[in-house]
């Protein structure tokens, strides 16, 4: 435990830099025994003779001394920048978001998210962890992040506050050469005898299995997967269609297939994305900036909240 004060700290330096304790004292504008005292404690705490006295010269710094002045110097800089970080975080000019990111959504948006946040405030440092659906949630209960891009659906909303993102509509994805692929639009009616390639995960299988029951179907399920882009290649394959609310920008599959997105005519349900916290939480400056941000950020997407 560091038993001596920058205030000690402060009044040695002004000894050793005026050569006296009488100096240092007008220099401080404080009295001479509050130098004396301060520079006594400064060598006991320490067990270092900082000075020789000299009856005719002063005080001079010993070889510790001289030393010690060169670590009170490195300390009273580092002070200085605490206090300056300080003030910024109380103007919350500067600090750190630990943001949570649902694995599906993260290669679609956090990158661009975070990197347009820094640009706009480059104070403040986003830390990015993906994880599962339900982990987000039991994260920002736990206080281990402070917020979490994710779906509204999948995970337990207790204790939790939401803002709306996007809504997000579902699409089937067909073959390429499918009979239906040349469509501008479908109705799930005409893929009742369809095969179906299923989506595994927590929130997303069962949103698409509410969406085939309200539509009145229940095609037989011929590949699971919890991968987006194995899903994709399987419909390219031939197992089937199925529905996804994530579009990556090529039609093209990992595999070298090729798929087509069409829009739904039926009227669906969409599958939002929220920006979570911990309900209660404090919501300071940086948290309300990077909100409004995210907000802006998807808007610009094209997937304004609906």
């Amino acid at each position: 435990m560091v038993r001596f004060t920058l205030r000690q700290c402060a009044y040695f330096r002004a000894v050793a830099e005026h050569g006296g304790i009488a100096q240092a004292a007008r220099a401080l504008n404080i009295s001479q025994p509050s130098v004396a005292q301060a520079l006594e404690k400064l060598e006991d705490v320490t067990r270092l003779v900082l000075f020789e006295r000299h009856h005719a010269r002063g005080l001079t710094l010993t070889l510790q001394g001289r030393l010690f002045l060169e670590h009170v110097n490195r300390l009273e800089e580092q002070a200085g920048q605490v206090e300056r970080e300080a003030a910024a975080l109380a103007a919350e000019t500067a600090g750190e978001i630990r943001l949570g990111v649902f694995r599906t959504l993260s290669p679609f948006y956090a990158a661009g998210l975070i990197r347009s946040f820094g640009e706009a405030v480059p104070g403040v440092i986003v830390r990015q962890r993906e994880m599962a659906l339900a982990n987000l949630a039991d994260a920002l209960r736990d206080g281990s992040i402070d917020l979490a891009l994710t779906y509204d659906r999948g995970s337990d909303p207790q204790g939790l506050a939401f803002v709306q993102l996007a809504a997000l509509r579902p699409m089937v994805v067909l073959a390429a050469d499918h009979p239906l692929a040349g469509r501008d639009s479908i109705d799930l009616a005409d893929l009742a005898d369809e095969p179906y390639v299923m989506l595994e995960g927590p929130g997303s299988r069962s949103y698409f299995e509410e969406l085939l029951a309200e539509s009145g179907i229940s095609p037989p399920v011929s590949y699971v997967s919890t991968s987006l882009e194995a899903v994709r290649s399987a419909v390219a394959a031939g197992f089937g269609f199925t529905l996804l609310v994530m579009r990556p920008p090529s039609s093209m599959t990992y595999d070298g297939g090729e798929v087509r997105t069409l829009p739904i005519t039926n009227d669906l349900r969409p599958l939002r994305i929220v920006l979570a916290s911990r309900d209660g939480a404090h919501r300071g400056l940086v948290a309300r900036r990077f909100t409004q941000h995210a907000i802006g950020y998807f808007a610009a997407r094209h997937h304004a909240p609906a």
